[in-house]
């Protein structure tokens, strides 16, 4: 009799784990509290226009990133017949009349700024050296010790020599922020042009960006996130694995020192379970998921050590053709208030194929940590007053700018951290982790209880900061530690 997995959640970990799983010979029943799948990686429609929240760009949509392609190759997301979308440029920065680019060749991006600031040019040397460099690293699929595989995978020593020169860069940049870097340019406008994450973050993951970039990498699959997450679960449901939507489950159920199934939010209902995989937000997963919560030395380390990533996401449907992809940041006659803070620049991703005839789909996102602001905003009975004062200044500064957009603006969506934690249980609304200079880069979580057998863990949590390609990992290693544990080949 085939041994039962169920697996808590169906964004990214949760879809890879169910089909590895599936495919390795368990009876997978995958859970979700949603009317779809996906988690954070979603989109959404609003008369008529959709906002993409998720997939602007995909670390390993090419063969060029091997180990994270053949991953999204393996669970469904990408196949041969999914366009991949290599937008060029990639970001474009308006500064005193001037329109500044981030091309995928960073080369061709130097050629430019070095017509823009002669007093930054051994920065910029230094720059595109960097991340030739960086554009050496390759990102190896590895297994699980211990695990029978029908194709192992196995670092070569041509892939570990290949790694030796980037070595050095990743150490000198581990330790900067992205902030301090800039700083190191005089011109405002290439500082602004690098602001592709916030200041404070650590600077790597401005360099990995650019070197993802450089390599033919980061691209954009047709139709984005929703078409590439249900082509995920039509993989698991055509193997033979059960999909529970709008299934939310209560608690994971232990006895005598390991796991027996869950229990679910629907007055009671108990399925068993050989193995549990939890991949909801490990620190909400915790607090919600267990009557006492497992007392591994990692899964504690990981909570108390746990940063957030979190987002106010603005989309906005308007009745007018606006430059497609790639509209300038611009400096704003006035800046944008709300949180306690001031917006002084702001972009915007652009899309007309996903709006009406004649009109364009926009989404802005304001990356800094308002949950606070929100949650008292929420209790006070604020939260929407405050999302309309939000709303009214971005649609304003968007018409200063683009005349055209004046009344004919039809739908302004604005989700704050706070919809987030409604919509996929993530702690503090966060969709991702945040590494800060000195941090470990090569830190990852252990993915398996000790203290209870038969319970799993996976998601973006696992592999520090996140993000979709490392959700999509963890899912793997979480369905090849179950097939280790049960001494199963892994499909």
């Amino acid at each position: 009799m085939k041994k039962k997995v169920i697996i808590i959640g169906a964004g990214i970990a949760g879809l890879s784990a169910a089909v590895y799983a599936q495919r390795s010979g368990f009876d997978v029943t995958l859970i979700e509290s949603h009317s779809i799948v996906g988690g954070n990686c979603t989109s959404w429609k609003r008369k008529g226009y959709l906002f993409e929240g998720a997939v602007h760009w995909l670390t390993g949509s090419s063969p060029a990133i091997a180990g994270f392609n053949q991953m999204w190759r393996e669970t469904g997301a990408l196949n041969d017949d999914v366009p991949i979308h290599l937008y060029n440029p990639f970001r474009a920065v308006e500064h005193d009349g001037q329109i500044l680019y981030i091309y995928r060749d960073i080369e061709k991006t130097a050629e430019q700024l070095r017509k823009v600031s002669p007093k930054d040019i051994p920065m910029i040397n230094r720059l595109v050296k960097d991340i030739r460099t960086a554009s050496k690293l390759t990102v190896p699929l590895t297994d699980v010790k211990g695990v029978k595989m029908n194709n192992p995978q196995k670092m070569g020593l041509k892939t570990a020599l290949s790694m030796m020169p980037v070595l050095p860069v990743m150490n000198k940049f581990g330790k900067m922020s992205v902030g301090e870097y800039k700083k190191q340019f005089e011109h405002p406008g290439i500082r602004q042009l690098l602001s592709v994450v916030p200041d404070d973050y650590n600077s790597i993951a401005l360099f990995m960006t650019l070197a993802t970039l450089n390599i033919g990498d980061g691209g954009y699959p047709e139709g984005g996130s929703i078409p590439m997450v249900q082509r995920m679960s039509k993989t698991f449901t055509d193997m033979g694995g059960k999909l529970l939507l709008n299934t939310r489950v209560d608690k994971v159920n232990i006895k005598d020192g390991r796991t027996t199934g869950v229990t679910l939010a629907d007055g009671g209902t108990q399925l068993e379970a050989d193995a549990v995989i939890v991949t909801q937000e490990t620190v909400a997963a915790l607090d919600m998921l267990f009557e006492t919560p497992p007392k591994d030395a990692w899964l504690k380390e990981l909570r108390d050590t746990a940063r957030h990533a979190v987002c106010t996401f603005i989309g906005i449907g308007v009745r007018a053709e606006l430059p497609d992809i790639t509209i300038p940041e611009w400096e704003l006659e006035t800046p944008i208030t709300y949180a306690g803070q001031s917006v002084s620049h702001i972009s915007f991703n652009s899309y007309r194929r996903y709006a009406p005839e004649g009109g364009t789909a926009l989404t802005a996102i304001f990356l800094t940590d308002t949950y606070d602001f929100w949650k008292k905003a929420k209790d006070s009975g604020r939260y929407e007053e405050e999302k309309q004062a939000l709303a009214d200044q971005v649609s304003r500064a968007l018409c200063q700018k683009y005349p055209q957009c004046e009344g004919k603006i039809e739908v302004i969506d604005v989700a704050t951290p706070l919809t987030y934690e409604r919509y996929t249980g993530a702690y503090h609304g966060s969709w991702m982790g945040v590494m800060l200079p000195g941090d470990n880069m090569a830190k990852t979580y252990l993915g398996h209880c000790e203290s209870v057998e038969g319970l799993f863990f996976a998601g973006h949590r696992l592999i520090p900061p996140g993000g979709l390609p490392t959700a999509l990992q963890s899912g793997r290693t979480a369905a090849q530690l179950v097939c280790r544990q049960f001494d199963t080949v892994f499909q």
